[in-house]
């Protein structure tokens, strides 16, 4: 959550910056979430924070390496906070 805006901010030409950009917001950090869920489903009482953890390590890494006074980043960080934890309790009360 905070190597791949590093690379896409850092090490992406400006044309190639924006597609990675959108499959990072869109495709990738979803994914990640809902794994990461799915994982914390097995034992919810030592691992529902991995979610937060996650949606607050992907705060830091976006205002850190794109621009921190982007409001957006939050609503963002919120939706991969919720599909983590959806999954979690998918995985456990399912």
């Amino acid at each position: 959550m905070v190597v791949l805006p590093f690379a896409v901010a850092r090490l992406a030409s400006e044309c190639s910056g924006m597609a990675l950009c959108m499959m990072l917001f869109f495709i990738i950090n979803p994914v990640y979430s809902v794994i990461l869920g799915l994982n914390c489903g097995r034992n919810i009482r030592r691992m529902w924070s991995f979610p937060l953890i996650s949606s607050i390590t992907f705060l830091a890494g976006t205002w850190l390496f794109f621009d921190i006074r982007e409001v957006w980043f939050l609503v963002y960080a919120a939706i991969y906070l919720l599909l983590g934890w959806i999954a979690m309790f998918i995985r456990k009360y399912a």
